[in-house]
């Protein structure tokens, strides 16, 4: 009999083939594909079939089979993103190696000591809200000012879904998030989540792959491409941080994390939690119209109080080559006296944001999409935050022989410079993703900020995303005005 197999590449279109056993929509099957074998789906027989052509036959069936829902997801997140259904496919698959290597075996988490939890009469109130919804699709959104324990709320309303043998997907922002989640996890489950995102070892993404389609994986903890998993009995999603800019991926395959998730839980007919301490403006926009669920934890955990803000005006110090007043200054060195630890925060990578002679005004740009190169110091070269095009700084430009290349605006590095001479006996690390690429670094500047290791961090808008480190006392927020000039809605 004739059937349609969807294979993961850039095709918009099925291909047609002979299958010599019983197949059914969602079967994974191995095809001859040009003068290799290739892994696809067996898909919608809705497709136009080709004439006088050799139909070729399906090799073998694979043991593994995407429910009909996720088939139905895959066609429209496809059409709805203008991207080929081929590469779609491919996000939910993977590579083949998974089938090829016997991983039989079933995934086994490391159970640990559960702790006990009592919530308070705001987060049971939150609680019961979000149960109302059961076992249909509603958006509900919890909101909660930061530190009034949104994440014990939804990790009860996780509990109870898990023990009626379905899964619970929680998606955040960024995979730097799911090392401080996971010990929070542990304590409060009592053993290990299954954590994905694009930095796990192949071993560990055909492991995870396998125990989610065998519903072996109850809970699932992952950035935006753990949506497009093959969970057999998805009971519940939870959007962690919903306003984050993170979820919206901006190159390869172009989708909103957010939105896609909350169409997947329509497909799916299930609710979904938007999690978050200052909604986005569509969200805020949904709930206005009464589109979505609403609920609000108004007060912190235990009732602690707010931090004190206060405003520094660099223009009355008059600072020449300086970010750091002398106000700040006495400020930090009484917390550091604390033994406290200190955070300047600037959403800025590298050293300096723009390169401009200042005899002539030559601007260092990018050749691919016109915009300021970022100077960074250590690499000592100048670098597009966009499309990573570098270049080699000259220290003459192409006007004038005698020009000199000046740098206005800081980044971490500047600011690390700073630091560095006005404390040179404290320990200062740098919190970027320039400096957190390999994962043993990662986990290692978690474990010396957490053993108070670490006096003063200096990061960008990474370490603004839901980390809970204790000795954390003391935030400068350096050029504030450009911090809070976003690039969204």
């Amino acid at each position: 009999m004739k059937v349609q197999v969807l294979l993961p590449k850039v095709f918009n279109f099925p291909f047609t083939y002979f299958s010599k056993t019983k197949t059914k929509v969602g079967d994974l099957v191995e095809v001859p594909f040009g003068s290799k074998k290739e892994l696809g789906v067996i898909w919608k027989n809705k497709y136009s079939e080709p004439k006088n052509i050799k139909i070729k036959n399906i090799i073998k069936k694979i043991d593994y089979s995407i429910n009909r829902k996720l088939v139905d997801f895959i066609e429209w997140f496809s059409a709805y993103n203008m991207v080929p259904i081929g590469l779609v496919l491919k996000m939910v698959i993977g590579s083949d190696n998974k089938f090829t290597k016997k991983d039989d075996r079933p995934v086994k988490l490391k159970k640990t000591k559960i702790e006990s939890y009592v919530l308070n009469s705001e987060q049971l109130s939150s609680l019961r809200f979000l149960e109302l919804t059961k076992n249909k699709f509603e958006v509900s959104v919890l909101q909660g000012i930061t530190g009034s324990g949104k994440t014990l709320v939804y990790f009860e309303r996780i509990k109870k879904i898990i023990e009626t043998n379905k899964q619970a997907l929680v998606l955040l922002p960024e995979i730097f998030l799911t090392n401080d989640f996971k010990a929070r996890f542990e304590n409060f489950f009592g053993f290990e989540p299954a954590i994905w995102h694009s930095k796990i070892t192949p071993k560990q993404k055909r492991l995870i792959w396998k125990g989610i389609i065998r519903n072996e994986i109850k809970i699932l903890i992952g950035a935006r491409s753990a949506l497009l998993l093959p969970f057999k009995k998805l009971g519940i999603i939870i959007v962690d941080e919903e306003h984050d800019p993170s979820y919206k991926q901006d190159e390869g395959v172009i989708y909103n994390a957010r939105d896609m998730a909350i169409s997947r839980a329509n497909f799916e007919k299930i609710p979904i939690h938007l999690v978050t301490s200052v909604p986005s403006i569509e969200t805020y926009n949904n709930i206005q119209n009464k589109k979505y669920r609403y609920t609000k934890i108004f007060k912190r955990f235990e009732n602690f109080p707010l931090p004190k803000a206060k405003v520094i005006n660099l223009n009355l110090n008059k600072l020449k080559n300086k970010f750091i007043a002398p106000e700040t200054e006495d400020l930090v060195k009484k917390y550091l006296s604390k033994n406290e630890q200190v955070l300047f925060f600037i959403n800025r990578r590298g050293f300096a944001p723009y390169l401009i002679c200042k005899k002539c005004g030559f601007k260092h740009i990018c050749s691919n999409c016109s915009l300021y190169l970022t100077f960074h110091k250590i690499k000592n070269r100048a670098i597009c935050h966009h499309c990573s095009f570098e270049k080699k700084i000259k220290t003459k430009c192409k006007l004038k022989e005698n020009c000199e290349f000046i740098m206005y605006g800081p980044g971490v590095e500047k600011i690390f410079e700073e630091i560095k001479l006005i404390f040179p006996d404290k320990k200062i690390n740098i919190f970027s993703s320039d400096y957190l690429k390999k994962k043993n670094k990662t986990e290692d500047l978690f474990k010396k900020i957490n053993n108070n290791e670490i006096d003063i961090l200096i990061g960008t808008q990474m370490i603004s995303k839901g980390f809970n480190f204790p000795k954390l006392n003391c935030i400068v927020v350096i050029d504030a005005d450009f911090s809070g000039r976003g690039y969204d809605l």
